[in-house]
Protein backbone atom coordinates (compact mmCIF):
# COMPACT_ATOMS: atom_id res chain seq x y z
CA UNK A 1 0.00 0.00 0.00
CA UNK A 2 1.26 3.36 -1.08
CA UNK A 3 1.83 5.91 1.85
CA UNK A 4 1.25 9.03 2.12
CA UNK A 5 4.28 11.42 0.94
CA UNK A 6 4.20 15.07 1.41
CA UNK A 7 1.75 15.90 4.19
CA UNK A 8 1.95 18.25 6.81
CA UNK A 9 1.94 17.89 10.10
CA UNK A 10 -1.56 19.22 10.16
CA UNK A 11 -2.77 16.46 8.15
CA UNK A 12 -0.75 13.78 10.21
CA UNK A 13 -2.58 14.97 13.07
CA UNK A 14 -5.67 14.86 11.54
CA UNK A 15 -5.12 11.23 10.41
CA UNK A 16 -3.80 10.11 13.50
CA UNK A 17 -7.33 11.78 15.34
CA UNK A 18 -9.38 9.84 12.25
CA UNK A 19 -7.35 6.56 13.51
CA UNK A 20 -8.38 6.76 17.06
CA UNK A 21 -12.01 8.07 16.25
CA UNK A 22 -12.24 4.37 13.41
CA UNK A 23 -11.34 2.37 16.35
CA UNK A 24 -13.44 3.33 18.75
CA UNK A 25 -16.66 3.51 16.33
CA UNK A 26 -18.56 0.15 15.47
CA UNK A 27 -18.42 -0.79 11.59
CA UNK A 28 -21.95 -1.52 10.11
CA UNK A 29 -21.48 -4.89 9.55
CA UNK A 30 -21.10 -5.13 13.44
CA UNK A 31 -24.10 -3.14 14.13
CA UNK A 32 -26.48 -6.21 15.12
CA UNK A 33 -28.65 -3.82 17.52
CA UNK A 34 -29.73 -1.29 14.58
CA UNK A 35 -33.42 -1.19 14.79
CA UNK A 36 -33.87 -1.78 11.23
CA UNK A 37 -32.01 -4.92 11.01
CA UNK A 38 -33.62 -5.97 13.56
CA UNK A 39 -37.12 -5.54 12.20
CA UNK A 40 -36.25 -6.64 8.92
CA UNK A 41 -34.79 -10.41 10.73
CA UNK A 42 -37.92 -10.30 12.80
CA UNK A 43 -40.21 -10.11 9.92
CA UNK A 44 -38.13 -12.16 7.66
CA UNK A 45 -38.31 -15.16 10.65
CA UNK A 46 -42.06 -14.91 10.95
CA UNK A 47 -42.59 -14.78 6.50
CA UNK A 48 -40.10 -17.86 7.12
CA UNK A 49 -41.86 -19.90 9.46
CA UNK A 50 -45.47 -19.59 8.52
CA UNK A 51 -43.85 -20.93 5.25
CA UNK A 52 -42.38 -24.08 6.98
CA UNK A 53 -45.86 -24.14 8.56
CA UNK A 54 -48.39 -23.89 5.36
CA UNK A 55 -46.05 -26.52 3.04
CA UNK A 56 -45.46 -28.88 5.48
CA UNK A 57 -49.33 -29.15 5.84
CA UNK A 58 -49.91 -29.29 1.63
CA UNK A 59 -47.10 -31.34 1.52
CA UNK A 60 -48.03 -34.22 3.44
CA UNK A 61 -51.46 -34.19 1.87
CA UNK A 62 -50.33 -34.29 -1.74
CA UNK A 63 -48.08 -36.93 -0.01
CA UNK A 64 -51.27 -38.96 0.71
CA UNK A 65 -52.86 -37.63 -2.33
CA UNK A 66 -50.17 -38.84 -4.77
CA UNK A 67 -49.75 -42.52 -3.19
CA UNK A 68 -53.76 -42.57 -3.38
CA UNK A 69 -54.38 -41.30 -6.73
CA UNK A 70 -50.64 -43.10 -7.92
CA UNK A 71 -50.04 -39.60 -9.67
CA UNK A 72 -46.30 -39.25 -10.15
CA UNK A 73 -47.46 -35.78 -11.19
CA UNK A 74 -48.88 -35.21 -7.60
CA UNK A 75 -45.86 -36.53 -5.94
CA UNK A 76 -43.54 -34.40 -8.00
CA UNK A 77 -45.35 -31.32 -6.45
CA UNK A 78 -45.31 -32.72 -3.15
CA UNK A 79 -41.51 -33.28 -3.59
CA UNK A 80 -40.92 -29.68 -4.58
CA UNK A 81 -43.01 -28.80 -1.43
CA UNK A 82 -40.50 -30.60 0.41
CA UNK A 83 -37.83 -28.88 -1.19
CA UNK A 84 -39.16 -25.75 -0.33
CA UNK A 85 -39.93 -26.48 3.22
CA UNK A 86 -35.61 -27.66 3.57
CA UNK A 87 -34.72 -25.04 1.25
CA UNK A 88 -36.92 -22.45 3.77
CA UNK A 89 -35.59 -24.22 6.84
CA UNK A 90 -32.39 -23.33 5.61
CA UNK A 91 -32.74 -19.81 4.89
CA UNK A 92 -34.48 -19.59 8.48
CA UNK A 93 -31.19 -20.45 10.02
CA UNK A 94 -29.66 -18.53 7.85
CA UNK A 95 -31.31 -15.12 8.86
CA UNK A 96 -30.61 -16.25 12.46
CA UNK A 97 -27.10 -16.55 11.85
CA UNK A 98 -26.84 -13.47 10.33
CA UNK A 99 -28.06 -11.62 13.55
CA UNK A 100 -24.60 -12.97 15.23
CA UNK A 101 -21.78 -10.35 16.15
CA UNK A 102 -18.93 -9.62 14.15
CA UNK A 103 -15.69 -11.43 15.44
CA UNK A 104 -12.24 -10.58 14.87
CA UNK A 105 -12.05 -13.99 12.48
CA UNK A 106 -15.00 -13.16 11.08
CA UNK A 107 -15.42 -9.17 10.68
CA UNK A 108 -17.90 -8.51 8.18
CA UNK A 109 -20.20 -10.65 10.15
CA UNK A 110 -22.18 -13.74 8.98
CA UNK A 111 -24.01 -12.53 6.60
CA UNK A 112 -22.62 -14.44 3.46
CA UNK A 113 -24.21 -17.83 5.37
CA UNK A 114 -28.08 -16.98 3.54
CA UNK A 115 -26.20 -16.90 0.11
CA UNK A 116 -24.42 -20.03 1.37
CA UNK A 117 -28.33 -21.76 2.42
CA UNK A 118 -29.42 -20.05 -1.05
CA UNK A 119 -26.88 -22.26 -2.46
CA UNK A 120 -28.16 -25.16 -0.62
CA UNK A 121 -31.38 -24.89 -1.40
CA UNK A 122 -30.85 -24.74 -5.23
CA UNK A 123 -28.24 -27.90 -4.91
CA UNK A 124 -31.75 -29.45 -3.19
CA UNK A 125 -33.97 -28.74 -5.86
CA UNK A 126 -32.16 -30.18 -8.61
CA UNK A 127 -31.29 -33.25 -6.82
CA UNK A 128 -35.43 -33.58 -6.34
CA UNK A 129 -35.84 -32.96 -10.43
CA UNK A 130 -33.74 -35.47 -11.30
CA UNK A 131 -34.84 -38.22 -8.95
CA UNK A 132 -38.57 -36.87 -10.53
CA UNK A 133 -37.27 -37.13 -14.06
CA UNK A 134 -35.82 -40.66 -13.72
CA UNK A 135 -39.03 -42.13 -12.33
CA UNK A 136 -41.14 -40.58 -15.00
CA UNK A 137 -38.92 -41.89 -18.14
CA UNK A 138 -39.02 -45.28 -16.24
CA UNK A 139 -42.56 -45.36 -15.39
CA UNK A 140 -42.92 -44.27 -19.18
CA UNK A 141 -41.06 -47.28 -20.15
CA UNK A 142 -41.93 -50.38 -17.76
CA UNK A 143 -45.49 -49.00 -16.34
CA UNK A 144 -48.90 -48.32 -17.57
CA UNK A 145 -50.35 -47.65 -13.87
CA UNK A 146 -54.39 -46.41 -13.94
CA UNK A 147 -54.43 -43.20 -12.37
CA UNK A 148 -57.39 -41.62 -9.83
CA UNK A 149 -57.79 -38.37 -12.00
CA UNK A 150 -60.67 -37.42 -9.47
CA UNK A 151 -58.22 -37.44 -6.42
CA UNK A 152 -55.07 -35.40 -8.59
CA UNK A 153 -57.07 -32.79 -9.02
CA UNK A 154 -58.74 -32.45 -5.79
CA UNK A 155 -55.19 -32.13 -3.74
CA UNK A 156 -53.59 -30.46 -7.07
CA UNK A 157 -56.37 -27.74 -6.40
CA UNK A 158 -55.41 -27.55 -2.25
CA UNK A 159 -51.79 -27.66 -2.94
CA UNK A 160 -53.01 -24.36 -5.60
CA UNK A 161 -54.82 -22.60 -2.74
CA UNK A 162 -52.12 -22.56 -0.20
CA UNK A 163 -49.70 -21.16 -2.62
CA UNK A 164 -52.14 -18.54 -3.60
CA UNK A 165 -52.02 -17.84 -0.06
CA UNK A 166 -48.65 -17.85 0.36
CA UNK A 167 -47.54 -15.44 -2.31
CA UNK A 168 -50.43 -13.05 -1.32
CA UNK A 169 -48.50 -12.89 1.96
CA UNK A 170 -45.16 -12.45 1.18
CA UNK A 171 -46.32 -9.93 -1.54
CA UNK A 172 -48.01 -7.88 1.41
CA UNK A 173 -45.37 -8.07 3.88
CA UNK A 174 -43.07 -7.02 1.05
CA UNK A 175 -45.03 -3.60 0.50
CA UNK A 176 -45.14 -2.55 4.35
CA UNK A 177 -41.43 -3.52 4.75
CA UNK A 178 -41.05 -0.81 1.93
CA UNK A 179 -43.00 1.59 3.61
CA UNK A 180 -40.32 1.34 6.46
CA UNK A 181 -37.59 2.10 5.81
CA UNK A 182 -39.00 5.58 3.52
CA UNK A 183 -40.42 6.38 7.68
CA UNK A 184 -37.00 5.85 8.99
CA UNK A 185 -35.22 7.73 6.04
CA UNK A 186 -37.04 10.69 7.39
CA UNK A 187 -36.29 10.36 10.72
CA UNK A 188 -32.56 9.84 10.14
CA UNK A 189 -32.83 12.98 8.28
CA UNK A 190 -34.00 14.86 11.69
CA UNK A 191 -31.56 13.31 13.70
CA UNK A 192 -28.90 14.50 11.25
CA UNK A 193 -30.00 18.26 11.87
CA UNK A 194 -30.10 17.85 15.93
CA UNK A 195 -26.36 16.28 15.39
CA UNK A 196 -24.70 17.61 13.16
CA UNK A 197 -21.25 18.96 14.30
CA UNK A 198 -20.73 15.02 15.66
CA UNK A 199 -22.22 13.70 12.16
CA UNK A 200 -19.22 15.36 10.75
CA UNK A 201 -16.81 14.03 12.28
CA UNK A 202 -18.72 10.22 12.02
CA UNK A 203 -19.53 11.06 8.47
CA UNK A 204 -15.27 10.71 7.84
CA UNK A 205 -14.78 7.52 9.26
CA UNK A 206 -17.96 5.56 9.25
CA UNK A 207 -21.63 5.08 7.28
CA UNK A 208 -24.90 4.74 7.90
CA UNK A 209 -26.95 1.35 7.89
CA UNK A 210 -29.00 1.24 4.50
CA UNK A 211 -31.80 2.90 4.07
CA UNK A 212 -33.17 1.48 0.64
CA UNK A 213 -35.14 -0.75 0.52
CA UNK A 214 -33.63 -4.26 0.10
CA UNK A 215 -34.87 -7.23 -1.34
CA UNK A 216 -33.76 -10.50 1.03
CA UNK A 217 -32.09 -13.31 -1.13
CA UNK A 218 -33.74 -15.78 1.06
CA UNK A 219 -37.13 -14.27 1.18
CA UNK A 220 -36.70 -13.45 -3.07
CA UNK A 221 -35.77 -17.07 -3.16
CA UNK A 222 -38.69 -18.00 -1.18
CA UNK A 223 -41.18 -15.87 -3.28
CA UNK A 224 -39.66 -17.83 -6.39
CA UNK A 225 -40.27 -21.24 -4.72
CA UNK A 226 -44.02 -20.10 -4.41
CA UNK A 227 -44.61 -18.61 -7.50
CA UNK A 228 -43.07 -21.99 -9.17
CA UNK A 229 -45.11 -24.14 -7.02
CA UNK A 230 -48.30 -22.41 -8.07
CA UNK A 231 -47.75 -22.86 -11.69
CA UNK A 232 -47.02 -26.48 -11.36
CA UNK A 233 -50.35 -26.95 -9.42
CA UNK A 234 -52.10 -25.26 -12.45
CA UNK A 235 -50.67 -27.74 -14.57
CA UNK A 236 -51.45 -30.66 -12.96
CA UNK A 237 -54.96 -29.54 -12.02
CA UNK A 238 -55.74 -29.79 -16.00
CA UNK A 239 -53.51 -32.49 -16.10
CA UNK A 240 -56.04 -33.97 -13.26
CA UNK A 241 -59.07 -32.63 -14.96
CA UNK A 242 -58.11 -34.55 -18.39
CA UNK A 243 -57.25 -37.85 -16.64
CA UNK A 244 -60.35 -37.73 -14.72
CA UNK A 245 -62.56 -37.17 -17.90
CA UNK A 246 -59.62 -39.43 -20.26
CA UNK A 247 -58.69 -41.91 -17.48
CA UNK A 248 -56.31 -43.89 -20.46
CA UNK A 249 -53.98 -40.80 -20.64
CA UNK A 250 -51.61 -41.03 -17.86
CA UNK A 251 -48.71 -40.43 -20.07
CA UNK A 252 -49.77 -37.20 -19.70
CA UNK A 253 -49.05 -37.30 -16.23
CA UNK A 254 -45.74 -38.28 -16.89
CA UNK A 255 -45.15 -35.69 -19.21
CA UNK A 256 -45.87 -33.20 -17.22
CA UNK A 257 -43.70 -34.72 -14.28
CA UNK A 258 -40.86 -34.22 -16.70
CA UNK A 259 -41.82 -30.51 -18.09
CA UNK A 260 -42.24 -29.55 -14.01
CA UNK A 261 -39.04 -30.58 -13.29
CA UNK A 262 -37.38 -28.82 -16.15
CA UNK A 263 -39.05 -25.49 -15.44
CA UNK A 264 -38.05 -26.08 -11.93
CA UNK A 265 -34.79 -26.36 -12.59
CA UNK A 266 -34.59 -22.82 -14.88
CA UNK A 267 -36.19 -20.99 -12.45
CA UNK A 268 -33.48 -21.43 -10.03
CA UNK A 269 -30.85 -20.61 -12.98
CA UNK A 270 -31.39 -16.41 -11.99
CA UNK A 271 -30.65 -17.09 -8.57
CA UNK A 272 -27.66 -19.08 -8.93
CA UNK A 273 -26.17 -16.09 -11.07
CA UNK A 274 -26.69 -13.89 -8.25
CA UNK A 275 -25.01 -16.49 -6.06
CA UNK A 276 -22.22 -16.82 -7.82
CA UNK A 277 -21.33 -13.36 -8.20
CA UNK A 278 -21.63 -12.58 -4.67
CA UNK A 279 -19.21 -15.86 -3.82
CA UNK A 280 -16.87 -14.16 -6.84
CA UNK A 281 -17.35 -10.98 -5.64
CA UNK A 282 -18.58 -9.21 -8.72
CA UNK A 283 -19.65 -6.09 -8.77
CA UNK A 284 -23.41 -5.90 -8.15
CA UNK A 285 -24.98 -5.11 -11.78
CA UNK A 286 -27.03 -1.69 -10.12
CA UNK A 287 -23.44 0.09 -9.54
CA UNK A 288 -22.42 1.26 -12.54
CA UNK A 289 -18.25 1.25 -11.80
CA UNK A 290 -17.23 3.61 -15.01
CA UNK A 291 -19.45 6.03 -13.86
CA UNK A 292 -18.67 5.97 -10.31
CA UNK A 293 -15.10 6.49 -10.72
CA UNK A 294 -15.71 9.48 -13.34
CA UNK A 295 -17.75 10.63 -10.33
CA UNK A 296 -14.86 10.25 -8.11
CA UNK A 297 -12.49 11.60 -9.91
CA UNK A 298 -14.98 14.79 -10.69
CA UNK A 299 -14.86 15.63 -7.14
CA UNK A 300 -13.45 18.94 -6.23
CA UNK A 301 -9.53 18.29 -5.16
CA UNK A 302 -9.38 14.61 -6.86
CA UNK A 303 -6.62 14.53 -9.32
CA UNK A 304 -6.51 10.22 -9.63
CA UNK A 305 -8.58 7.45 -8.78
CA UNK A 306 -7.25 4.19 -9.01
CA UNK A 307 -7.46 0.50 -7.14
CA UNK A 308 -11.38 0.91 -7.20
CA UNK A 309 -13.27 -2.24 -6.23
CA UNK A 310 -17.13 -2.82 -5.60
CA UNK A 311 -18.59 -6.22 -4.18
CA UNK A 312 -21.67 -7.61 -2.27
CA UNK A 313 -21.46 -8.92 1.35
CA UNK A 314 -24.42 -9.96 0.48
CA UNK A 315 -27.30 -9.00 -1.18
CA UNK A 316 -28.17 -5.41 -0.08
CA UNK A 317 -24.82 -5.07 1.78
CA UNK A 318 -22.29 -3.47 -0.83
CA UNK A 319 -19.14 -2.66 -0.21
CA UNK A 320 -16.51 0.21 -1.93
CA UNK A 321 -12.54 0.43 -1.23
CA UNK A 322 -10.67 2.55 -3.69
CA UNK A 323 -7.43 4.53 -3.38
CA UNK A 324 -7.84 8.33 -4.03
CA UNK A 325 -4.89 10.61 -5.01
CA UNK A 326 -5.48 14.32 -3.64
CA UNK A 327 -3.88 17.67 -5.48
CA UNK A 328 -1.67 19.57 -3.76
CA UNK A 329 -2.88 21.37 -0.49
CA UNK A 330 -6.61 19.60 -0.24
CA UNK A 331 -8.09 19.33 2.72
CA UNK A 332 -8.40 15.18 3.13
CA UNK A 333 -11.44 15.64 5.62
CA UNK A 334 -13.72 17.67 2.62
CA UNK A 335 -12.64 15.57 0.34
CA UNK A 336 -13.52 11.88 2.45
CA UNK A 337 -17.21 13.66 3.08
CA UNK A 338 -17.68 14.06 -0.76
CA UNK A 339 -16.69 10.53 -1.39
CA UNK A 340 -19.16 9.24 1.28
CA UNK A 341 -22.28 11.73 0.06
CA UNK A 342 -21.17 10.41 -3.73
CA UNK A 343 -21.55 7.01 -2.63
CA UNK A 344 -24.52 6.77 -0.51
CA UNK A 345 -26.25 9.07 -2.52
CA UNK A 346 -25.96 8.06 -5.75
CA UNK A 347 -24.79 4.61 -5.79
CA UNK A 348 -26.18 3.54 -1.98
CA UNK A 349 -22.71 2.40 -0.97
CA UNK A 350 -22.55 2.54 2.91
CA UNK A 351 -19.74 0.68 3.73
CA UNK A 352 -16.83 2.77 2.26
CA UNK A 353 -12.91 2.44 2.53
CA UNK A 354 -10.77 4.87 1.09
CA UNK A 355 -7.02 5.31 0.86
CA UNK A 356 -5.76 8.86 0.75
CA UNK A 357 -2.49 9.77 -1.09
CA UNK A 358 -0.65 13.47 -2.11
CA UNK A 359 0.13 13.97 -5.69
Amino acid sequence: MKEIEGSSTLEMKDATMLGNITCGYKCQFNQQNNPTDLERRKSTITKLTGLIIFYALAMTVEIIGGIKSNSLSVLTDAAHMFSDVAGFSISLFAVWASGWDATSYQSFGFHRVEVLAALLSIQLIWLISALLMYEAVDRILHDSSVIDGKVMFSVAAFGFLINVIMITWLGHNHSHHHHHHHHHHHRHHDHDHSHEHMGEIEELVSSPYPKSSVVNMNLQGAYLHVLTDMIQSIGVMITGGIIWAKPNWVVIDLFCTSVFSVIGLISTLSMLGNVIGILMERTPREIDVVGLRLGLRNLKGVFEVHDLHVWSITTGKTVMSCHVMLEVGVDSKETLHSIRQLCERSYHIHHVTVQIEQE
